[in-house]
């Protein structure tokens, strides 16, 4: 078959599964991300999971359903959000992201975050996904090594 320049080739190309921090994703099906914001403004969820007791009820029941992998927000991306500080979301994050690794430890955590210092101290710290909303456009820098 040869494609033209409406056709578009979806596929992975072979590929079935992903690595993420040495928890492997099968990538032959559908795979879902559910979502799980800990900022007291979100528009998703209007701040349900603030406390540990939240967040590990809301991870149990993402990986109940199937989800498999727990995408952990905190920092609110509504219109007209409030701006928090790096220190701030770091406070966030931190408890929320060790208590699920502890509570699940095969869970596949990816984190959402468009800063550098959060996604370098996130993936230390067991996250094994980083979700930039910003695609690289915002403050987000990668350094690999």
């Amino acid at each position: 078959m040869t494609m033209n320049s409406t056709d578009k080739d979806t596929s992975f190309s072979g590929i079935s599964f992903l690595d993420c921090n040495g928890k492997i994703i099968n990538l032959e099906k559908p795979v879902v991300m559910g979502i799980l914001n800990i900022t007291p403004d979100s528009f998703f969820d209007g701040g349900k999971y603030l406390t540990t007791n939240a967040v590990i009820q809301r991870a149990e029941k993402i990986l109940d359903e199937g989800g498999s992998i727990i995408d952990l927000g905190a920092v609110s991306t509504r219109p007209g959000a409030k701006q928090i500080s790096e220190s701030e979301e770091l406070n966030r994050l931190l408890p929320a992201l060790n208590a699920i690794l502890k509570a699940y430890p095969d869970a596949i955590v990816s984190v959402d975050t468009y800063r550098a210092s959060i996604a370098q101290k996130v993936v230390d710290s067991g996250a094994s996904i980083i979700n930039d909303i910003s695609g690289g456009s915002m403050k987000l820098i990668v350094t690999y090594y």
